[in-house]
């Protein structure tokens, strides 16, 4: 993907008439020159002589003609180069909010497991610093087109006024963007570094965020978190981001004198070895004072376009480690079900070396509706991982799921997965019910509220819920009331009960598992509450990845730190 693509694919037309408007606007620049000379030497090669005077508002203007010319041409830039830049800059927005939406595609489209692979850190540097680098380097392009094309104009100028002094003027032009190049490279090398600490450092402020409990009980730990991973990644970064700033910085101030160097060795130097009259001498000092900025111009927006080739070329990397789960999006009506019946079904998780890579199944087991199916085991038996394929979150390796006497297959997996409604310990709380906004029943909502507590602590208008700021067990209790509402056939809850008080995982087993089975549900539930597995109408032990035989064995609880390895 190239930024000048991504101009042509949205909007060909705009990017069309955006480039006609400021190519005329940069050969307008060049008409100036002429004008101004004839009226200063009496040059008349490019322009027809003219020495008529006139008063106007009372002002007497020199030479009429060339001085209604240079007006009517000033205003033609003007409007022609506002033009030019508006078009571009809005398209140049246009762009990055494309370049963003698609990202947000390449997300929401990302198969879970490649999503946990490549972390929420790398994500959201992407998502906020790659695209505003980005949008910096888009914002440049409008500049450079026009500062291009005036160049050109006024080197035509230059040919036509003097062939040597234009050959003399190229050379030194293209002598100094290639001498301009070489730190310019430099400093992009450290701008690739720099954005790769960028990466490490989210990583350390997501564990300051997120791991504040812990740091907060050991004060070493918490100095060595905040010298290692924050203070040494944000000097690293810094440093950086200094040495590239100071190579490039060095390299545009040399860029924006290149001009006057060419001047002043045309001045003093070209002179003495180049029959040039004084008229064309100064034709060709105004053309440079011309040219000077757009050259500078140029080579300053070199930096900006650096720095998102960059990110530019991170975004194209991210989105090919974010591929796309590959089956029908399309949501069909399915057939009413009763069980689901899983044969051999198999998860192995990608790793670089395949002897270390961890797998779950085979595993089958079948799941009925008004059946409460309880998922135990030790941590690392692979309990989530079934359970993430049971809800088809993850795509099995092999094997199968069926809904009765229908197989789940890529064509109507996501019509499938929309009968099913899930809360996993690392759950994900909306600030609004998405989807259910025109569907709420008011006293239904009261009534869950209710039973759940809440109603004093939330209330719901206009499809979103007054607050969030609210204890871990609150917001699970929260959780489970989006699931209420959802009204879904299946089921799954991800140790829902671990952080409620004794009197809601009460009512979790014997009150809300009994009202899901009373309606029909089917319903899995990943616990480690030995003391409630006699209310289960069946019970999956996993152990390493694989189902243990229930017949032969009791029902393990959770393991002491010691004897972890047993159900690893």
């Amino acid at each position: 993907m190239k930024l000048f693509d991504a101009f042509i694919h949205r909007s060909p037309n705009k990017l069309f008439a955006a480039i006609v408007f400021g190519s005329l606007a940069g050969v307008a620049y060049s008409l100036l020159i002429p004008i101004v000379l004839n009226s200063i030497t009496g040059d008349s090669r490019f322009v027809a002589e003219d020495t008529a005077n006139a008063i106007v508002f009372g002002i007497e203007v020199a030479n009429q003609s060339f001085a209604t010319a240079f007006l009517i041409i000033c205003l033609f830039i003007f409007f022609a180069r506002t033009f030019s830049q508006i078009t571009l800059t809005r398209l140049a927005l246009d762009v990055t909010s494309d370049l963003r939406k698609d990202i947000y595609q390449n997300i929401a489209k990302a198969s879970l497991i490649n999503l946990e692979n490549v972390g929420s850190p790398k994500l959201l540097a992407t998502i906020t610093k790659d695209v505003e680098d980005i949008m910096r380097g888009v914002k440049v392009l409008p500049d450079l087109i026009i500062s291009m094309v005036t160049i050109v104009s006024m080197l035509s100028f230059l040919l036509l006024l003097n062939a040597e002094a234009f050959g003399f003027v190229l050379a030194a032009i293209l002598f100094g963007a290639l001498t301009y190049q070489i730190p310019m490279l430099i400093g992009r090398n450290y701008f690739i570094k720099a954005r790769e600490r960028v990466d490490d450092l989210h990583e350390g402020i997501r564990g300051l965020i997120y791991g504040a409990k812990e740091l907060k009980l050991n004060t070493s730990r918490k100095e060595h978190y905040h010298q290692v991973e924050l203070n040494d990644a944000e000097s690293g970064l810094i440093k950086t981001q200094k040495t590239a700033l100071a190579i490039v910085r060095s390299a545009m101030n040399y860029g924006d004198l290149i001009g006057f160097f060419v001047i002043g060795v045309i001045t003093f130097v070209f002179v003495n070895y180049s029959d040039i009259s004084s008229e064309e001498l100064i034709g060709v000092i105004m053309a440079m004072l011309y040219v000077t900025g757009p050259v500078g111009s140029i080579l300053n927006t070199f930096p900006e376009l650096s720095m998102a080739k960059v990110s530019l070329r991170k975004i194209t990397h991210l989105r090919k480690l974010l591929a796309e789960e590959a089956f029908n999006e399309s949501v069909e009506p399915i057939k009413p079900w009763q069980s689901i019946t899983v044969k051999n079904l198999r998860f192995i998780y990608p790793s670089q070396e395949e002897d270390t890579s961890f797998s779950v199944g085979p595993v089958s087991l079948q799941l009925k509706k008004g059946q409460v199916t309880f998922i135990v085991g030790g941590n690392g038996s692979g309990k989530s991982t079934l359970g993430k394929m049971l809800t088809m979150h993850y795509l099995p390796t092999a094997g199968s799921i069926s809904f009765d006497d229908v197989e789940v297959t890529k064509d109507n997996i996501n019509s499938y997965r929309q009968c099913i409604s899930s809360i996993y310990s690392d759950y994900y709380l909306f600030q609004s019910l998405h989807g259910l906004g025109n569907k709420l029943d008011e006293d239904k909502v009261q009534k869950y509220l209710t039973k759940l507590k809440l109603q004093d602590k939330v209330t719901i208008e206009n499809g979103r819920f007054s607050t969030l700021k609210l204890s871990d067990g609150q917001r699970k209790r929260l959780a489970l009331l989006v699931a209420y509402l959802e009204e879904k056939d299946l089921y799954l809850f991800d140790e829902w009960a671990a952080d409620q008080d004794p009197d809601f995982k009460h009512f979790f087993y014997y009150e809300l598992l009994k009202e899901l089975r009373e309606a029909g549900k089917a319903v899995i539930v990943i616990s480690h509450d030995d003391r409630y597995f006699d209310l289960a109408d069946q019970v999956i032990v996993m152990e390493r990845g694989l189902r243990r035989d229930e017949s032969s064995v009791t029902i393990p609880t959770e393991a002491p730190e010691e004897k972890q390895e047993e159900f690893v």
